[in-house]
């Protein structure tokens, strides 16, 4: 039981020895001032000494001031260049009970860039009980960092302020205004309110443009919102932290980022070298604003559905769907990060390029060949060739057929349709799409006809002529026998039936001559379509026939008509 209590009345009775800040960032060649502090844990002292070293290569002192703690010194402080040390010894009749006695106040220089540390080497506390106990338990040095100026910024060093041990943690700050620290927001009013644990007596808060600061406005009753109106566009930090009887805890710093403005200027241009026939243009949007970024756009290209355009990149380059040739026009909203916008319009036009020509292709053609057909475009392009057949009946099958096929390095193009075609005729046009994507207007269409194959002439030649002959002796028949009727009733007549059996000869002999040179003629256009001049065996013999044919009837209509004669003589 004596062990125990001796053990709870020392750990009581414990103070501590520690400099403030115990952290910093500072550039080489600055000053900077650190505390020397006592903390008493509640327990009252008269008396303190101590050793503060630090590297000389890292550190130099400037100057020592004595702090309000204590008005005796039973040895001046001092410090030593070159050793490295910081050393006093003083005390108070009255005694001093508190956790932020000052003892002395030292400036140093900083002399290298990296690391600098401050640690307590020995030192001692003496309790005002008399018996000048040494109540010393704990000593707390520094570290700070020291960096180098330069032209060109270096990424910010988080220094955080390290809090003493059982001190509160760090505090969690919410918001209903600026719910995502990370994001930027156009309003200028935050509410920002936190939780208070138990055994918290004060809280700390600051507002200001550092990300590291460390609070200094104090509540004493402790308050768990603020509201913080008026924010200045740009990041801002609202810095809070707790404490309790142990000391001041871990800062929270939340980052409040405000864009209250709508960007200030915003303009669209094609990307500078585009081609105009190109099918996929591409934009530079050119957006300006003063605080946050712009990098979110609403797109809309001619009248459509509007599209979001995130720009990762941070170029302001927006390529376009491909569009057809024609007159387009895109309206675009720009945002900034908080959310404010502004919209712009711009309009162009792309270019057709030159239409495709049909160079070599047949007129008229018979239904056994199959056409090769030529033209010229641009070179390594995709031609669309579209072939319909023109005046189609209710029993065509024929409508429109498309076919594509590729250009080469001169332009030229071949098209062979992949089957024969009936006769009849026909239309072709064409377009072009070149290697980038690119489309023509369309070509000036040509036509073609398609005649029946040599036989099946002739057979309609056959039958022209038959519907021509039977008419005409049906004719002729009925000539004769209203003649020779007429001659047996009406003697007196026969003039007048010899002359008309004489016209009637005329007549047929006529018919005859002509049909005769329709088959010549025919016979010429035959031998013209055949490569070698000359008709096929069967041909040779089917027009063999119809003129011996021909011979024939003209041969019996002429000693019919001639046996009438002979009738009425």
């Amino acid at each position: 039981m004596v062990l125990l209590w001796t053990i709870t009345a020392l750990s009581a009775e414990a103070s501590t020895l520690s400099v403030s800040p115990n952290t910093g960032v500072y550039s080489l060649g600055q000053n900077f001032t650190v505390s020397i502090i006592i903390n008493t844990q509640g327990k009252s002292i008269n008396a303190a000494e101590g050793t503060l070293r630090f590297n000389p290569s890292e550190l130099s002192v400037v100057s020592l001031n004595k702090g309000s703690l204590f008005n005796l010194w039973t040895t001046e402080p001092s410090f030593s260049n070159t050793a490295g040390t910081v050393t006093f010894s003083g005390g108070t009749p009255a005694g001093y009970s508190g956790a932020t006695g000052v003892v002395l106040n030292v400036t140093f220089r900083s002399n290298k860039a990296g690391t600098a540390r401050l640690s307590f080497t020995d030192g001692s506390v003496l309790a005002a009980d008399g018996m000048g106990t040494n109540v010393l338990n704990n000593m707390t040095g520094g570290t700070y960092t020291i960096t180098v100026a330069s032209e060109s910024p270096e990424p910010e060093v988080v220094v955080e302020y390290v809090p003493p041990a059982n001190t509160p943690s760090a505090p969690v700050v919410r918001s209903d205004t600026h719910p995502d620290p990370d994001l930027w927001y156009k309003e200028t009013t935050a509410r920002l309110s936190w939780s208070v644990p138990s055994g918290v007596t004060a809280v700390r808060t600051l507002l200001d443009k550092k990300p590291t600061s460390v609070p200094t406005n104090v509540h004493d009753t402790p308050i768990s919102e603020i509201t913080l109106e008026g924010l200045d566009d740009g990041v801002s930090y609202f810095h809070i932290q707790f404490r309790n009887a142990d000391g001041w805890g871990r800062v929270t710093h939340y980052r409040l980022a405000v864009d209250s403005k709508k960007p200030t200027s915003f303009s669209i241009d094609l990307l500078e070298g585009s081609d105009s026939a190109s099918p996929i243009q591409t934009l530079v949007l050119n957006a300006e604003n003063e605080v946050s970024q712009v990098n979110r756009y609403l797109v809309q290209v001619n009248g459509g559905e509007p599209y979001e355009f995130i720009d990762r990149e941070g170029n302001g380059i927006l390529e376009l769907a491909p569009l057809d040739p024609g007159y387009h026009s895109v309206i675009i909203e720009a945002f900034n990060e908080a959310g404010n916008s502004l919209i712009a319009t711009f309009s162009f036009v792309i270019e057709a390029f030159e239409r495709p020509v049909f160079i070599e292709y047949p007129n008229t053609l018979s239904g056994e060949v199959i056409p090769v057909i030529k033209g010229m475009t641009r070179p390594n392009s995709e031609v669309t060739v579209t072939i319909r057949k023109l005046g189609l009946g209710s029993s065509e099958k024929f409508a429109e057929k498309e076919y594509l096929v590729k250009s080469d390095e001169d332009g030229l193009f071949i098209f062979i349709p992949d089957g024969r075609l009936d006769y009849g005729v026909y239309e072709l046009v064409a377009v072009s799409v070149d290697e980038y994507g690119a489309r023509s207007e369309v070509s000036d269409p040509v036509r073609m006809v398609v005649e029946q194959p040599g036989l099946l002439r002739i057979g309609s030649l056959v039958l022209n002529v038959l519907s021509v002959m039977v008419p005409l002796f049906a004719l002729l028949l009925l000539s004769i026998i209203l003649s020779i009727m007429t001659w047996r009733r009406v003697k007196t007549l026969r003039v007048g039936v010899k002359r008309e059996a004489h016209e009637a000869l005329v007549i047929a002999v006529n018919e005859f001559d002509r049909l005769e040179s329709l088959l010549s003629k025919e016979r010429e256009k035959l031998i013209k379509q055949h490569k070698n001049g000359k008709l096929t065996k069967t041909e040779t013999e089917l027009m063999a026939e119809m003129k011996r044919a021909l011979s024939d009837a003209k041969r019996k209509v002429r000693k019919e008509i001639s046996d009438v004669e002979d009738i009425v003589e």
